[in-house]
């Protein structure tokens, strides 16, 4: 094969056969050929049958794809509505329960929490305004048999006397009370004699304690009193709180530029009387019996929006009127929010807005004949709570338990 047909052959696709004709190639008359290089004349072949092999197209690469399930969305669970304040139809139809409390989630964690007073528990503010060892002669007035007889009916029916600060941490924060409670409240400045004779027995027998509406207007007949009260603050057996300096002017709603003529403080707007009655007294008392009074015992039973404003900002944290609308509970404060024609001297008490500054008070008169009618009223309360339990222990779950955590358990 001559070096021109070597060079017009078109090389295999094999390498091999290359390498055969490079070799074929190369024999022959070395004379009537070219000198080439052997190492060039394979080069020269490589590349001529490199370009003779056609490129392929390399296939695209398989991707392999999974499918995934279509995801489900979290489910949200939706609240169930709440019940509606719980009502008596032991009330008078005119005196409606209201509350001070909107906040929902603590109101249930505080009825559900174990270590809190019980659903249903009831306090019975009873004013007792004077008592005496003879026959009646004023109006509001009771004797000593019937006082003795009130105390033992209570205690028979289950009530057990409390303090003011133990009624205060339970309106605010549902603090354990005995299920059915009684303030005994009397009113005005009294001897020692007086407690000793008409509350003592009981006091002694029951661990009670009375407690007493201070009047703190300086004068002799208070400091031939106050001896022996400061006995009986420091035994325990009787709570002072606050009833005003001058006492005998009750509040109205006065407007705030009105002028007044008090004895005791002179001529003197509307407004700095009610002040002077609320921190006088708050003052006097911390000063005689060494401690900050809780209440305000309104004198006559008289207040106002002002009124009860101002003593909120002083410090006080609940007061009390003469109107005997009923027993209270947690974040339950039986309330008028207008005049009852039949019983046209009880100022109403809604309009104020501040339900634990106008508390009502039963009268000793005719308390006795109440005292079922708070029983069964605290069994209601009782029954209407536990029908309606899961149903808030659910809305709990769901709406509060994020904030507030969990309901405590019960400390053992």
């Amino acid at each position: 094969m001559t070096y021109k047909q070597c060079a017009s052959f078109r090389p295999f696709s094999f390498l091999f056969i290359i390498v055969i004709l490079i070799s074929s190639c190369s024999g022959g008359d070395k004379s009537a050929q070219p000198k080439i290089d052997a190492t060039q004349l394979f080069q020269n072949a490589l590349l001529t049958a490199t370009y003779a092999v056609p490129t392929r197209t390399p296939e695209p690469t398989k991707t392999s794809t999974i499918t995934l399930p279509p995801s489900t969305p979290t489910a949200v669970k939706t609240p169930p509505p709440l019940p509606i304040q719980f009502q008596s139809s032991l009330l008078n139809p005119l005196d409606t329960p209201q509350t001070y409390i909107n906040d929902s989630c603590r109101i249930i964690r505080d009825r559900w929490n174990p270590n809190n007073s019980l659903p249903g528990t009831v306090v019975m503010p009873i004013m007792f305004h004077s008592i005496t060892n003879g026959q009646v002669t004023q109006q509001n007035q009771i004797t000593h048999e019937t006082a003795v007889q009130l105390l033992r009916d209570l205690k028979q029916q289950g009530f057990e006397a409390i303090n003011m600060q133990q009624f205060v941490a339970f309106l605010y924060n549902n603090s354990r009370i005995p299920q059915r409670s009684v303030l005994l409240i009397v009113d005005d400045r009294h001897f020692r004699d007086y407690y000793d004779t008409h509350f003592q027995p009981a006091l002694k027998d029951n661990k009670w304690t009375v407690i007493n509406a201070w009047i703190s207007l300086p004068d002799s007949i208070g400091e031939q009193i106050l001896a022996g009260n400061i006995q009986l603050e420091n035994e325990g057996f009787v709570d002072h709180q606050a009833h005003g300096v001058v006492h005998n002017v009750p509040v109205e709603n006065w407007k705030p530029g009105m002028q007044l003529n008090v004895p005791f403080y002179g001529n003197i707007t509307a407004v700095d009387f009610i002040k002077k009655e609320l921190s006088g007294s708050m003052e006097t008392i911390q000063r005689l019996f060494s401690k900050r009074p809780l209440a305000y015992i309104w004198p006559g039973g008289g207040f106002s929006p002002l009124a009860t404003q101002l003593a909120v900002q002083i410090g006080y944290y609940v007061g009390f009127t003469v109107n005997p609308r009923g027993p209270v509970m947690y974040n339950w404060v039986p309330l008028a929010d207008k005049v009852d024609p039949n019983r046209p001297s009880y100022a109403p008490e809604g309009p104020v807005g501040y339900p634990l500054m106008v508390i009502p008070r039963y009268w000793d008169t005719d308390a006795v004949k109440y005292i079922d009618t708070v029983r069964q009223i605290g069994k209601e309360a009782a029954a209407y709570a536990e029908q309606n339990k899961l149903l808030e222990l659910e809305y709990y779950d769901i709406v509060c338990k994020a904030a507030y955590g969990e309901i405590p358990a019960l400390n053992r």
